[in-house]
């Protein structure tokens, strides 16, 4: 278990390294940063991993204002729809998966499977304004650009609307919360559509294999009811196969959350970095480069602890290896 320890610190490591190389020869596209290069190009890299370690990310030259408070103002509006739109498909995505698998043989199971095919492969920076241009025709309230209403003040305190408006003690407190889901709504369904049909194949492929084996069988001539065999079967053989691939989802939920946050006038992370990358402020690329590895990099870390604690088969091959 200590080599295999040392061996995912040995991976990390690297990635960190390769991810602070990428950052570092972006900032160095800029000729105001040349300076760092000199005398040599690894003495400018070791004096930015430095600033780096001690939480310094530099200015924006669109501004000139310090890239940590604006990262902190708009990285938790993008991990905000993220985490939304992975929670809402795994609600969805799990029973829709076990509705196919116990129909495989219908015309419902072959409607789910072929609609996870489809929904994989559907462009969501195309799919978002029709869906925002349908809504807003039909006078649907969800039709709303931003993350609330900007007659209404919420004072950040985690920086997440979502939680900061349930301490706001105002007599219409109903009134934003409701402001603050409508708002909220329309960006997550579309950014739950690639995590649901992921989630919905994986768990329609396994179920329906577990359901070919002998043991599902017996279980079933023992006469237990389909709900037992998938409590006690199914789920249990099922979920642990979810978990591994919560970084992969989370990777392509923020991929795309960068391109729909224009759509939707979001104030996340990705259409910062667009807008930087309008301007040429290398800056606030590098940096943006390093925040968002970062949050993958944990991300990954939790799942692999959760995976290593919930999965006895994983454990041990963590002492095995």
């Amino acid at each position: 278990m200590i080599f295999s320890f040392f061996r995912h610190l040995l991976l990390l490591c690297i990635t960190l390294l390769i991810i602070s190389l990428i950052s570092y020869v972006i900032l160095m596209r800029d000729p105001l940063n040349s300076v760092l290069a000199t005398p040599h190009f690894y003495s400018g890299y070791l004096f930015y991993v430095r600033s780096l370690l001690q939480g310094d990310f530099g200015i924006s030259y669109n501004g000139g204002e310090s890239l940590k408070d604006l990262i902190l103002t708009v990285l938790p509006p993008t991990l905000e729809l993220c985490f939304s739109a992975i929670l809402l498909a795994i609600l969805f995505g799990i029973p829709l998966g076990l509705l196919g698998a116990t129909h495989s043989k219908h015309f419902i199971g072959k409607t789910i499977r072929t609609a996870s095919v489809l929904g994989l492969s559907m462009p969501v920076f195309w799919l978002a304004p029709i869906l925002l241009y349908f809504s807003a025709t039909q006078g649907w309230e969800i039709s709303a650009i931003g993350q609330y209403n900007l007659l209404y003040e919420i004072k950040p305190i985690t920086g997440f609307p979502i939680i900061d408006v349930w301490f706001i003690n105002e007599p219409y407190r109903i009134k934003i919360i409701q402001n603050v889901l409508q708002h909220l709504v329309l960006p997550t369904l579309v950014l739950m559509i690639l995590p649901t049909m992921e989630i919905i194949r994986i768990v329609q492929q396994r179920a329906e294999f577990l359901f070919e084996q002998n043991y599902i069988k017996v279980a079933a001539t023992k006469g237990w009811s389909q709900w037992k065999v998938l409590r006690k079967h199914i789920l249990r053989n099922t979920l642990p196969l979810i978990i591994p691939q919560m970084t992969r989802l989370f990777t392509l939920v923020i991929a795309q959350c960068m391109l729909v946050e224009g759509t939707f006038g979001w104030p996340g992370i990705g259409r910062w970095l667009i807008d930087a990358v309008g301007v040429q402020d290398y800056n606030s690329i590098s940096a943006g480069i390093i925040v968002i590895g970062l949050c993958i990099i944990i991300v990954n870390l939790c799942v692999e602890i959760i995976t290593f604690i919930l999965d006895p088969l994983n454990k041990k091959g963590w002492y095995a290896r």
